[in-house]
């Protein structure tokens, strides 16, 4: 699953030990979560880059024992206030097209995602080539 930014931004609240270690994350440092690679940690995800839906059965992440890793919206008090609504209309769009098209990959579609590198948001270098053909209602 790629995450819409491939960091969370977060500001420590508090002076913080890390565990197992010397080192203090001091109140007021800027904290970087990064959710590309948590996503793609094998750890968290084995075989990360195959599409399994099965691993968020039950609107969970089946691997996610360690604590919090799936973030696609943030986590804690500045979860993204527009999480419901993205996903309800995400879906809602998903719904209309998969009804009236059919989505497959075509010659250009690659792979391996390349990003680019400078985007603010996670980005594909070239989008995301696919093939799109109406669905036409066969004759009974």
């Amino acid at each position: 699953m790629y995450p819409v930014l491939p960091f969370l931004d977060r500001r420590c609240n508090a002076e913080y030990k890390l565990p197992n270690s010397d080192l203090v994350v001091e109140k007021g440092l800027p904290v970087y979560i990064p959710m590309f690679g948590l996503h793609f940690d094998e750890k968290y995800f084995p075989d990360p880059l195959k599409y399994k839906p099965e691993r968020f059965e039950n609107g969970t992440n089946v691997y996610n024992k360690d604590g919090i890793v799936f973030m696609p919206f943030g986590e804690g008090p500045r979860i993204c206030i527009g999480e419901r609504f993205g996903l309800l209309a995400t879906k809602l769009a998903l719904v209309r097209i998969l009804s009236e098209f059919e989505v497959v990959r075509n010659m250009k579609t690659p792979d391996v995602i390349d990003f680019t590198p400078k985007s603010f948001i996670l980005q594909s270098k070239i989008g995301l080539p696919m093939k799109i053909k109406k669905i036409t209602s066969t004759p009974a």
